[in-house]
């Protein structure tokens, strides 16, 4: 006789950031729909946004956006997804505003937009400054029909004939059953598994190692960009420095006043990837400052960056920057329709790999991609007859922590020595068997760490190989 608690629900979707919010706003009031939280409902990657959210709504069509789109990402990309999204997000502000989302305006009425990091113009709407995310979430939160379990993972998806059928876990330390006709994961991203991110710290990529786990294509995981600009104070870094100061004005220099980014053509807004690489290779040398001097308003347009500053009792007109890892790129292979290779188990948004971001995601991009497909997830969904759940089998947990070495080598600049002197000692890794929710997350973020790592060795020697072709053919 098993001792799970026993939930019977529609839609189990795993995740509580915009693209878990949108597909449960857009799916109907009268479905029963459940969305758990590994934390609090807040403890999201989307709550933290500061840039905003990109969108073409303002301008004649959305051509710009995504020839910006697509050359940021510097190929791996699906261009139909890349024109379906930025097509739709046409339509974005408003759909938000009908949910009651308010973006900032000028004193004219005017939207007020920003300008980040590979935008060829002025296309980011914020809301509060840089408390887009927060501002964003709370609203839609409220807005929300289905219901939230909080303080619940999920350790182990459920099967009957390769079909996912519903889920295993823990609600607290109670173990916890779930039937359901559609699967959705909505698990964001992976920064928690490292010692220097931007990312909410229980975000691990478990929907990476659930969906492994039951045979689902994963693709580009040796993709994952890293945030040019963390502040960092006394050797510590502490958190994300929006991009969008850099869009009004901010740049980055080194102590004697040199400009950073000077003999880049984008300047201080080049691609976030060759930003992160710049800095990185001056922070060999010497320490990287941003300045803040030539922004207007900062306090009221920046008030999450200046309160930042107030608690460290450091002045915001001049901080150290560093990077840190901020999103992966690749994920769960979805079609259009969020649906992965395997019948029951959708993913969407940071944890899913559509083809939108390839090796570099453009800024701002993000939270629209959330919003976008999770409404086409949701309005395409088609729910097949409910499956019996298989009895729960004893899956053990283990007992050790992800290594740090994990940090050192998935960095802006990846070496494949290192990467391969890493994953074999994971693969070596001897831990005592565990039982519970914690051993049993330990498990999910080991096989996270692992995938990754054998996404960046995969990637490298695919490059490598590229690099030969190109040689022989110039030769």
């Amino acid at each position: 006789m098993s001792l799970h608690k026993k939930i019977e629900v529609d839609v189990l979707i795993i995740g509580t950031g915009l693209a878990a919010v949108s597909v449960a706003l857009h799916l109907p009031s009268e479905m029963n729909v459940l969305l758990v939280s590994k934390g609090k409902r807040t403890e999201t990657n989307s709550m933290r946004a500061q840039g905003g959210i990109a969108s073409a709504y303002l301008e004649r069509d959305h051509s710009s956006h995504q020839a910006d789109t697509i050359q940021a990402a510097k190929g791996r990309t699906d261009e139909e997804t890349i024109a379906f999204i930025t097509a739709a997000g046409r339509q974005v502000i408003q759909e938000l505003e009908a949910f009651g989302v308010t973006f900032d305006r000028q004193a004219t009425g005017a939207y007020a937009l920003g300008q980040e990091g590979a935008h060829t113009i002025p296309r980011i709407f914020h809301s509060g400054g840089d408390r887009t995310g927060e501002r964003m979430m709370t609203q839609l939160l409220r807005q929300l029909p289905h219901p939230i379990i909080e303080d619940t993972v999920i350790t182990e998806l459920m099967t009957v004939k390769q079909q996912v059928v519903g889920a295993r876990g823990y609600q607290g330390e109670t173990p916890l059953l779930i039937s359901a006709r559609a699967v959705v994961l909505a698990t964001g991203g992976i920064g928690g598994l490292f010692t220097a991110s931007t990312n909410e710290p229980c975000l691990t990529g478990d929907g990476l190692a659930l969906a492994a786990h039951v045979g689902a294509r994963l693709s580009d995981l040796g993709y994952i960009q890293h945030h040019p600009t963390v502040l960092l104070h006394d050797g510590v870094s502490h958190g994300l420095i929006t991009e969008a100061l850099r869009g009004a004005g901010a740049y980055l220099m080194t102590a004697d006043g040199r400009r950073v980014m000077a003999d880049h053509p984008q300047g201080d807004l080049a691609a976030r990837d060759e930003v992160a690489s710049m800095i990185t290779a001056t922070r060999c040398k010497e320490p990287v400052y941003l300045n803040t001097t030539a922004v207007e308003r900062l306090e009221t347009r920046f008030p999450t960056f200046v309160e930042k500053c107030e608690m460290l009792n450091i002045r915001p007109e001049l901080v150290e920057v560093t990077t840190g890892v901020h999103f992966l790129m690749g994920g769960i292979e979805t079609d259009q329709a969020g649906r992965t290779t395997v019948p029951g188990l959708y993913a969407v948004g940071e944890t899913a790999s559509i083809g939108l971001h390839g090796k570099n995601r453009l800024a701002s991009n993000s939270l629209l991609e959330c919003f976008v497909m999770g409404k086409e997830l949701a309005l395409q969904l088609q729910l097949p007859d409910r499956r019996p759940l298989p009895e729960p089998t004893d899956i053990s947990g283990i007992n050790v922590m992800t290594d740090p070495s994990l940090t050192d080598v998935l960095r802006v600049n990846l070496e494949l020595t290192g990467l391969e002197q890493t994953l074999r000692t994971y693969k070596k890794q001897r831990s005592e068997p565990g039982r519970g929710r914690e051993a049993e997350l330990n498990r999910l973020k080991h096989t996270t760490a692992r995938l990754l790592l054998e996404g960046a060795i995969e990637r490298l020697k695919g490059e490598q190989q590229d690099e030969q072709m190109a040689s022989a053919t110039t030769a």
